[in-house]
């Protein structure tokens, strides 16, 4: 028995019904996942608000009084434990920036707010300033390390020796109209995104210092001085003093006294040359010494054969 099969005439219906589907479902698809990154957006800057809130309750003197403003970073909010390090705006699926300014404002009772980065708490709105962290960064204040030089991102590196002891930077702040805000600067150092008291030099690692400060318009910017705990000494190498033999002797333990200083407590050394004992003349001998960190030193030695 013969099988009938599609028409032409069926299957363009098909791709035509499918094609009146797709057209209906897109844009329906698209609105919805943009309510969701509305709604989950909105849902972040009340979780940086309800922080600043929390910050505010833990410093009451930081309060201002009417007609004044107090601004709070978002990389403060970090430090003090009261946000998450990885907290991501989900309009650019990157974690929102610590210059991220909290503006806290006295406005009595009464007032009602339809802004959808502030909240009212009390007598005070508490308000993400989204759009001056956008802003031009010829707005943002100027923030100086002394005898340190930024690198191509702008941010400075120090590297220390283990054990060295680390000395707090001077620094400077100004605002693009030449107001000293110095002693507005706000310092904090974390190790692995932990709040670090002071800078340990015992072990190998990595320190974050920010020094952020805010100026009176509410522009913040930050300065980053990354801390470097790294075993850059290289070991020593100790020879005897004794470098001739007669030739009457056949051998020599090329390691006998030789040894090597490092200031982690260990280091390990091999040497590289040949003798050929009873053959009067002048023979080189190089030691190479090697620390755990992988720093390496070399030393020549000259044997004489009498």
């Amino acid at each position: 028995m013969k099988e009938k099969g599609f028409t032409l005439v069926e299957l363009l219906a098909v791709l035509i019904i499918l094609a009146i589907i797709f057209v209906i479902s897109v844009p329906l698809m698209t609105e919805i996942l943009d309510q969701s990154k509305n709604t989950l957006y909105k849902k972040q800057i009340d979780t940086i608000l309800d922080a600043s809130y929390d910050y505010s309750l833990k410093n009451i003197n930081y309060l201002p009084e009417e007609d004044n403003v107090s601004y709070i970073t978002l990389g403060e909010l970090k430090y003090e434990g009261l946000i998450d390090y990885d907290l991501t705006d989900p309009e650019t699926n990157e974690r929102f920036q610590d210059e991220l300014v909290i503006s806290i404002n006295k406005v009595g009772t009464g007032y009602e707010n339809k802004d959808i980065h502030a909240k009212l708490n009390g007598d005070y709105l508490y308000k993400v300033e989204v759009d001056k962290l956008n802003e031009s960064k010829v707005l943002k204040p100027i923030i100086t390390l002394d005898g340190l030089t930024q690198n191509s991102d702008g941010n400075y590196l120090l590297t220390l020796d283990l054990n060295q002891d680390f000395t707090n930077i001077n620094y400077s702040a100004v605002s693009v109209n030449g107001v000293d805000l110095s002693d507005k600067v706000k310092k904090y150092t974390l190790l692995n995104d932990i709040p670090a008291d002071n800078i340990v030099t015992t072990d190998s690692a990595i320190y974050k210092v920010y020094y952020t400060v805010v100026d009176n318009n509410g522009y913040a910017n930050t300065a980053i001085l990354s801390v470097i705990i790294a075993d850059i000494t290289i070991p020593s190498i100790i020879l005897p003093e004794e470098n001739k033999i007669s030739k009457d002797i056949t051998s020599l333990n090329l390691l006998k006294d030789v040894t090597c200083e490092d200031n982690s407590g260990y280091c390990d050394i091999e040497f590289s040359g040949e003798i050929d004992f009873g053959v009067v003349g002048k023979y080189i001998i190089t030691y190479t010494a090697k620390d755990p960190s992988g720093n390496t030193s070399t030393k020549k030695r000259v044997i004489t054969i009498e």
